[in-house]
């Protein structure tokens, strides 16, 4: 009898971790918008960093989007949706206009964007986005916040939104990031010559009063 109550307590307790963690991810996929929205703002505000600027701008728009879709076509979402709980059945705390899996969509196709573009796969964010994108949607289909449908529906307008916002914003984007590859060129630095500007890709050096330069596409 002992043995048999100490192996159902230890399958309980194995049972209750796993759904722990389970309601871990479901909290995790919830806050993500804002997770989301909190590094784009800080990474341009603190850190001056253009790229997140620019996304922040995609999201705020992405935002207006959603707000139209839902006004004229009067769409409501579930209560299972809402990033918080309800204490009063007349409060509305479905502030974010798009759901999260279009959210998602959105971000990932923007950063799918700038790989294909430069014909790169950066394989550590391409893999985050991609498992960061099938945990939103197993979330939002296991609490039964969205339908099939409106899986499908929202992936969609979120890679197609992602890579048109990504179409316009491109150059600004390539060249904010530009900026600061040259940076850090600069920033290594020698211990005979310091960097003094950029100029079209070319390193302007400083070395005992003596003007050198070094182009940047010739050491590549």
């Amino acid at each position: 009898m002992d043995a048999s109550n100490t192996n159902t307590s230890k399958q309980m307790s194995f049972t209750e971790m796993i759904q722990y963690f389970i309601d871990l991810i479901h909290v995790l996929v919830k806050f993500i918008p804002l997770g989301i929205y909190f590094f784009a703002y800080f990474s341009s505000a603190l850190y001056k960093d253009i790229r997140s600027a620019l996304l922040l701008v995609g999201l705020i728009l992405n935002e207006l989007m959603g707000y139209l879709y839902r006004k004229y076509t009067k769409f409501e979402p579930k209560e299972e949706c809402n990033i918080f709980e309800k204490e009063d059945k007349n409060a509305k705390l479905d502030f974010l206009q798009n759901s999260h899996t279009e959210f998602v969509a959105f971000v990932s196709s923007f950063y799918f964007s700038d790989m294909y573009f430069k014909q790169t796969l950066n394989v550590i964010p391409f893999t985050s986005l991609i498992v960061l994108l099938f945990l939103t949607v197993w979330s939002r289909l296991t609490i039964k916040c969205e339908s099939n449908k409106d899986i499908v529906f929202n992936l969609i307008i979120g890679i197609v939104w992602g890579m048109i916002f990504y179409y316009f914003v491109r150059e600004y984007y390539l060249n904010a990031e530009k900026g600061i590859i040259e940076k850090k060129t600069c920033d290594l630095g020698y211990n005979n010559y310091k960097c003094a500007e950029i100029k079209n890709g070319t390193v302007i050096l400083k070395e005992s009063d003596t003007n050198e330069t070094i182009n940047l596409e010739e050491t590549e």
